[in-house]
């Protein structure tokens, strides 16, 4: 599958810690945009839980929180619009937006939003899992 055309949209987007806007973002403030704007999806903020935790505590209470909201997919049936948690110094701290051909939608502190390919040698062996929203366009239930 390509990468969608509206993904250019989201390159170059300034890092802010907490950020939930275009003005500056995290990287699940990144997520949690694109879904909103592109897919109608609505996901909390967390930002005033998220201001108080790690980095790891913070993706960590994301998935808990959401847990029956989001289902994990298998590696290799991802779609546009999932989302893949990656690994840093060994700790699911990172999440990034799954576009196709293997790609993903991120951004990380001092780096701008970029498109990379979470199948690099950068990132393939930090994939810790995929997870797609329930109920969205490409939800299959619990097949």
């Amino acid at each position: 599958m390509p990468v969608p055309f509206w993904a250019g949209h989201y390159i170059g987007l300034p890092f802010q810690d907490h950020g939930r806007d275009h003005s500056g973002l995290d990287c699940w403030g990144l997520v949690r945009l694109v879904l909103a704007e592109q897919f109608g999806i609505a996901l909390p903020s967390y930002i005033h839980e998220y201001e108080r935790t790690t980095q790891v505590e913070k993706i960590s209470m994301l998935i808990e929180r959401e847990s029956l909201k989001w289902k994990e997919i298998p590696a290799g049936s991802e779609v546009c619009g999932d989302t893949v948690i990656l690994r840093v110094r060994g700790r699911p701290m990172h999440v990034g937006l799954v576009l196709g051909d293997r790609q993903m939608l991120h951004i990380e502190c001092g780096i701008n939003s970029v498109i990379e390919r979470y199948a690099g040698a950068r990132w393939v062996e930090r994939v810790s899992g995929f997870y797609r929203y329930r109920g969205f366009p490409n939800d299959d239930g619990d097949k």
